[in-house]
């Protein structure tokens, strides 16, 4: 267990796609990893797949990782699944899952909130047996995915969705939140039509931290969703972090080499976001920066009074990106936000969900 090599295990976890991954347990660089999948609902149109690479007896309990992969509400991109995994893997997350929700005909909102919520609280019941500290649930989403996240984080006390996932209190709560490129305001489908979700104006005392990425030349999602979102994050004063590029498309927030601007010239390496949300998700939840497969061996750090705790983090921004003010950009307010996703929507007489 102590013989691991943290690039080796990296390494091996991305070229495994997620259905390999499902079907065999496998032995990486020497530590078993044990993959389980269980139903979120009754019509089993929701999956969680869990992969525990802790170990007992456990030294320190670790972080744990849900992702809910992209895919245009249609189908769930499962390569976008394996790079976060494994790079979270990397940093110590002993539990990652990736959360497979219903989509095209089968998708409903808010049912894909509460299942995503039924997984939150299955971590937690399951915390001793896989190691988990159950203050340290990290969700984290891709496109259509970080909707499903920025929803949850906002609406995971409204009572008739507690009720849905069959919890009475924070069981369901997300710690923080990785949001990659997501359509924030959006509509859904319901069992009753469609409906408006200006996640902007759902935001709260109950939002967890969120950690934001997205690229300023994407033409699927617009940039302004991902600005309208801190803007608002800004106004109910939560903990929130922001990489935007300059360079890049939709996704490419995913790749890791440096892309080329218009002018032909070499951008920042727009996966250079990952390493500040690391930043930041350890400031927030109090995660060592130790990658956890070593910290495991080392006494707890000592506490902290107040006045010696080290300042709130602030991401730099790398050469090249764009700079981002709030005061000085639009606000995400429904009327105002436009994006070829939802270009169905606009011209039509729907509902805003409140």
């Amino acid at each position: 267990m102590f013989g691991l090599d943290p690039c080796k295990l990296i390494c091996r976890a991305e070229v495994l796609s997620l259905r390999q991954i499902e079907h065999r347990a496998n032995n990486i660089g020497g530590l078993h990893m044990k993959v389980l999948t269980f139903d979120l609902n009754e019509a089993k149109t929701a999956k969680l797949i869990v992969t525990v690479s802790n170990v007992p007896p456990f030294f320190r309990k670790t972080p744990a990782l849900i992702h809910v992969p992209g895919g245009g509400f249609m189908f769930c991109s499962e390569a976008d699944s394996t790079a976060i995994a494994s790079r979270c893997m990397g940093k110590g997350f002993g539990v990652t899952c990736t959360y497979l929700y219903p989509v095209a005909k089968d998708y409903r909102f808010p049912q894909v909130v509460s299942d995503l919520m039924k997984g939150i609280k299955l971590l937690r019941e399951h915390a001793d047996e896989w190691g988990i500290n159950p203050k340290q649930i990290v969700i984290s989403g891709n496109s259509a995915g970080a909707f499903i996240c920025m929803t949850t984080g906002n609406l995971w006390n409204r009572p008739d969705i507690m009720e849905a996932a069959g919890c009475t209190g924070e069981e369901g709560k997300p710690d923080a939140m990785i949001l990659g490129f997501g359509p924030m305001f959006c509509g859904q489908q319901t069992d009753n039509g469609i409906i408006y979700v200006p996640n902007g104006e759902l935001v709260g005392d109950q939002t967890p931290p969120a950690f934001f990425h997205h690229t300023r030349q994407d033409k699927l999602v617009s940039v302004y969703q991902t600005i309208a979102m801190i803007d608002a994050m800004e106004r109910a004063k939560r903990p929130y972090a922001v990489y935007i590029s300059s360079t890049g498309g939709h996704g490419e927030t995913c790749a890791v080499n440096r892309m080329l601007g218009d002018d032909g010239t070499a951008g920042p390496c727009i996966d250079d976001w990952f390493e500040q949300a690391w930043q930041f998700i350890a400031n927030v939840l109090g995660i060592s920066l130790v990658p956890q497969t070593w910290a495991q061996m080392m006494p707890p750090m000592p506490k902290r009074d107040d006045k010696d705790a080290p300042p709130p983090f602030m991401p730099q921004i790398p050469a090249g990106s764009v700079p981002v003010r709030p005061e000085e950009l639009p606000l995400g307010q429904a009327d105002n936000i436009r994006m070829p996703f939802n270009a169905a929507f606009h011209d039509t007489e729907f509902t805003i969900y409140k």
